[in-house]
């Protein structure tokens, strides 16, 4: 017997990184299209039984697996032992918030084991003895009356992680095997009535929800740092607005901004972005000018100073105020890149649940800290001549 495990396409809620639980979130369009290119992806395949969680998400992506691309004798069966698991009073927290605390659900993901649901939720192991009656009562059952059978299950990334906790018997403390399964993955298993055996699994994609952090979190600078270090594209707040950030690549600037950033963006343009240094006296490392006394004064602040640079070209630099930002920036010991977090052409994004809804799947990590409405940007002056040119006059007066 064949058994395809699937999770449900995404919701608004998904999109926002808010945990779920067993409330019946619908889904959103994006879901539904990632349901028909899934059913497209399995068409012509003949299963004989398709069950699916009683919540509207994971039926609505079982009809239209089914209803797409599917040969079968009759509907999605709803099952409610495949009812994701509750967080109790917790379901609709964001996941930064969720993570952000001493209590023992922090562990939901790092250390599954020490999981204690939060007020009203349900434990992993409450999880797993659902999935092992509905595996034993449901499935094990269908190969007794056809061996051959093939099976498509739908249902929720916590109950699915039981379940093949049980099928692998793989153990609480690695509860989520290679991680949490994406939305419209299929992961199959084989039953040849003694023992199940993992047949195929996609490549686990990064967790969404891992990417999340509010700033105040007790580890937001160290991830923050390292994932600068790796390369990686994160979305910082600054002292004006949210900007897409990375390492510039060395200290002598001999490497332009991340193309990748610029992919994200949706623009071709060369034109160099913002560089962000920890402390004033950085700016003599990149330049020969001198910088007028009254304006270094004006560091750390919104102020972005245009200057030339050693190598032939002019480029722009801040010392941002906000002192998160300067730790980070030294701590990687080089400057970063700054650029305003927008598609080419669209206005700036000043609400975190936009930002986070806009571009998760598309950075590696995005510190919250709250919406940026009515944020001044910097003001912008050029000393490239050797006279002090206002070029943009924002929350510093010059």
């Amino acid at each position: 017997m064949e058994v395809y495990i699937i999770r449900h396409g995404k919701t608004d809620w998904n999109k926002e990184c808010r945990f779920q639980g067993a409330q019946d979130i619908p889904l959103n369009e994006e879901g539904r299209a990632a349901a028909v290119k899934l059913g497209e992806r399995l068409k012509g395949i003949h299963f004989d039984a398709v069950f699916s969680s009683p919540l509207s998400r994971a039926y609505e992506t079982a009809c239209i697996v089914a209803g797409a691309a599917l040969r079968q004798a009759q509907g999605p069966r709803k099952n409610e032992l495949l009812t994701e698991i509750s967080f109790g009073e917790m379901e609709g927290v964001p996941f930064d918030e969720w993570m952000n605390t001493d209590q023992p659900r922090k562990y939901f993901f790092k250390e599954p084991a020490k999981y204690q649901p939060p007020k009203g939720g349900e434990t992993f192991t409450s999880g797993m003895e659902r999935s092992e009656k509905f595996i034993h009562t449901v499935l094990e059952p269908l190969y007794k009356e056809n061996p051959s059978a093939r099976v498509m299950v739908v249902a929720h990334g916590a109950i699915l992680a039981a379940l093949m906790t049980v099928l692998e018997n793989r153990g609480l403390e690695n509860y989520w095997g290679q991680g949490l399964k994406g939305n419209c993955e299929e992961t199959i298993y084989n039953y040849d009535g003694k023992d199940w055996t993992l047949a195929s699994e996609e490549k686990p994609q990064q967790n969404p929800y891992m990417k999340i952090v509010s700033k105040s979190a007790p580890d937001s600078l160290e991830r923050t740092v390292q994932v600068l270090k790796k390369g990686g594209v994160v979305i910082i707040p600054t002292d004006t607005v949210y900007g897409f950030s990375g390492i510039t690549g060395s200290l002598s600037l001999s490497k332009g901004p991340d193309d990748r950033i610029r992919s994200i963006k949706g623009r071709a343009e060369t034109k160099p972005m913002i560089q962000l240094i920890a402390c004033p006296e950085e700016l003599a490392k990149y330049t020969n000018d001198t910088v007028p006394a009254d304006l270094l004064q004006k560091w750390p602040g919104a102020l972005t100073i245009i200057v030339n640079d050693k190598l032939g070209g002019t480029t722009a630099f801040r010392c941002p105020g906000d002192q998160w930002l300067r730790q980070v920036i030294a701590a990687c010991g080089e400057p970063i890149y700054s650029t305003s977090v927008n598609r080419s052409g669209q206005p700036v994004l000043d609400e975190e649940a936009a930002i986070i809804n806009e571009f998760t799947n598309e950075v590696d990590l995005i510190i919250k800290d709250g919406d940026k409405k009515g944020a001044k940007p910097s003001t912008i002056v050029s000393i490239t001549d050797g006279t002090i040119k206002v070029l943009r006059q924002g929350d510093v007066t010059i």
